[in-house]
């Protein structure tokens, strides 16, 4: 059920990028079990109830086919892999201006931030959390004029997502922005390794026991 009452943008889609190796963890991350429910279908999930198109990018596509998203791989594959090559891949597949990116390992995922950070997407090329020094460049709106700056940046060897906002308008969504809708920044939780998704069953048993008992912690 829909708690806020989205609206739903006709102007944003969501993409989840799912074509990493995940060597650390030895398996497909966005299939890591979330008491009886895959990590990606609970992104899905939660994603389906702000944004009418889901895109998945991943090299894996028969892993994914029971979502009910669209699916693609990387489009650029003569370079190096990244994240960048995922981005392009996502823009470049669908007609809607902007989209919303996120890794396949983010569990926590925040509508109320979201939707906050998608006020400004119509107005930049790109909206992107931004903590200190440190980007959040996968949990982030990216417009459709993105497209060719990207493929710029791959003709000069350059893979890191950061590495062209200099070249495109991007509006940094501060901490303490961040903070009115995510206190503890749970949204940018993502799993590398066991301990990570440790980590993240734990979280994740916490937020069902405080839902169960009516917003009370048990």
């Amino acid at each position: 059920m829909n708690e806020y009452n989205w609206v739903k943008n006709e102007h944003h889609g969501a993409v989840i990028l799912a074509g990493g190796d995940s060597k650390r963890l030895g398996q497909a991350k966005a299939l890591l079990d979330f008491q009886g429910r895959t990590l990606i279908e609970l992104m899905v999930t939660c994603l389906v109830e702000y944004f009418d198109q889901i895109t998945v990018v991943t090299d894996k596509p028969d892993l994914y086919h029971h979502l009910p998203v669209k699916l693609t791989s990387d489009i650029i594959v003569n370079e190096k892999k990244s994240p960048l090559r995922g981005i392009h891949a996502g823009l470049s597949v669908s007609e809607l201006p902007h989209q919303f990116f996120t890794a396949c390992d983010m569990p926590f995922l925040n509508l109320e931030l979201i939707d906050y950070m998608s006020g400004f997407a119509l107005k930049y090329d790109a909206v992107v959390p931004c903590i200190g020094e440190y980007f959040q460049p996968l949990h982030a709106f990216y417009s459709r004029t993105c497209i060719d700056v990207i493929e710029n940046q791959f003709m000069k060897g350059h893979f890191k997502v950061a590495d062209f906002y200099e070249h495109i308008r991007v509006k940094y969504i501060g901490l303490d922005e961040i903070l009115r809708f995510d206190p503890a920044q749970e949204s940018f939780i993502n799993i590398n390794r066991w301990s990570d998704y440790e980590y993240a069953l734990k979280v994740f048993a916490e937020k069902q026991r405080t839902c169960l008992n009516g917003g009370e912690e048990i």
